[in-house]
């Protein structure tokens, strides 16, 4: 930089670029180090496995040391290694193996769980008279069958692929799990059910938030590779950098009179209200079903449901067109419930796996499984 200086003087916008280029050069140096780092703890453990290998022979061994270096990255240690040990094999000595194997064992528990909460003989029921924590129990009934099929969705897309190549993905899934978990708890929060609701989860909680400590490590260390790309590169950032063309194009569509469904209250359109709209949404569509609503002021709490994919839904501005729902806690209905505009549904950041993304456009301002363009929701008490 000084070297420049004396052979004359730089404008401020090319002084400012240098600025950039010497900060970034530096965050690269910074992360290298410390994915070297952490490449080499990794290496050491190997290593030591290998050593200890061939001086005691044994396969257990090895077996053992490589389940331990991987749980040492996660916040449950003993609950990591107590499930992963047992169920381990000797071909299962890799990183990814091991992730793969913490996510179904993570399955197994919440599926023996969530057993307590069903309505079919769930014990968690017994005696249970007043709506409110009967609507709460169904409520994480519902939040545990969705936490399943992240699970199952985070099995299924790591057969035959790398999980680096969909790793964001399965982080997505494996955080939305554990979110699912502790909304059901929060939901029993004023119920005498809270207590031993956290005591049937706790297992399965801390077995999911071990898995996404793991792929977030093994991500951590392959993307060392792709540093000085992924720094350096300067996208577009008003759009995801994971969304592909056509819902690039959808996001920026002008012409709505082309819609699947168009909902006015003033008749003009085939609906009168989103609900409606959303009853003839097909079921586990392929194809992108777009739903325009006209502007006006919507008094309903809509939802869209899990089997319903590929949805867009599209107004006419944020203070054009609004839904506003009155559901809340005071009156007896649980947080979860009270959403204005809710989606349940399993989602894909990047489109490898069904169900894909749901969309809600606003502002193209992205809250994980909605994109929201010219649309406001609003919660009246």
């Amino acid at each position: 930089m000084s070297s420049l200086k004396a052979y004359g003087k730089l404008d401020e916008a090319e002084q400012a670029r240098l600025e950039a280029r010497r900060r970034t050069r530096k965050r690269i140096t910074i992360i290298s180090l410390s994915s070297i780092l952490l490449v080499a703890i990794v290496a050491a453990a190997v290593v030591g496995t290998r050593a200890g290998n061939s001086k005691k022979g044994g396969a257990d061994n090895s077996l053992s040391t490589s389940v331990k270096a991987v749980c040492d990255v996660t916040l449950y240690k003993d609950s990591c290694y107590n499930s992963l040990a047992p169920a381990a094999k000797p071909d299962q000595l890799q990183p990814e193996e091991l992730f793969k194997l913490a996510i179904q064992v993570a399955r197994n528990e919440l599926s023996k769980a969530s057993q307590y909460f069903s309505k079919d003989g769930g014990v968690l029921y017994d005696g249970v008279r007043d709506n409110m924590t009967i609507t709460a129990l169904e409520n994480c009934q519902e939040l545990l069958s969705l936490a399943l099929d992240h699970l199952d969705s985070s099995l299924q897309a790591g057969r035959g692929v790398s999980v680096i190549d969909i790793v964001d993905d399965l982080r997505t899934w494996l955080s939305t799990s554990g979110t699912c978990y502790q909304t059901c708890i929060d939901g029993l929060s004023e119920t005498k059910l809270n207590a031993t609701a956290n005591d049937y989860l706790k297992s399965s909680s801390e077995l999911t938030s071990n898995s996404l400590a793991i792929i977030t490590w093994i991500s951590k260390v392959a993307s060392s590779v792709n540093i000085h790309r992924r720094l350096l590169n300067c996208e577009d950032q008003e759009m995801p950098k994971w969304l592909h063309p056509e819902g690039r194009e959808l996001l920026q569509m002008s012409d709505l009179k082309k819609a699947d469904a168009i909902v006015a209250q003033d008749g003009s359109g085939n609906y009168t209200r989103i609900t409606d709209a959303l009853k003839d949404v097909p079921e586990k569509s392929k194809k992108r079903y777009v739903i325009y609503v006209k502007k006006g002021v919507y008094f309903e709490n809509v939802r869209i449901e899990k089997n319903q994919w590929n949805v867009t839904v599209v107004g006419d501005g944020m203070n054009a067109t609004i839904v506003s729902g009155s559901l809340n806690f005071v009156d007896g209905t649980p947080t979860f419930s009270t959403a204005t505009f809710g989606k349940s549904s399993s989602l894909s950041r990047s489109g490898t796996n069904p169900p894909p993304i749901t969309w809600l456009r606003a502002n193209q301002a992205l809250a994980m499984e909605t994109e929201v363009r010219s649309f406001r929701t609003q919660q009246n008490a």
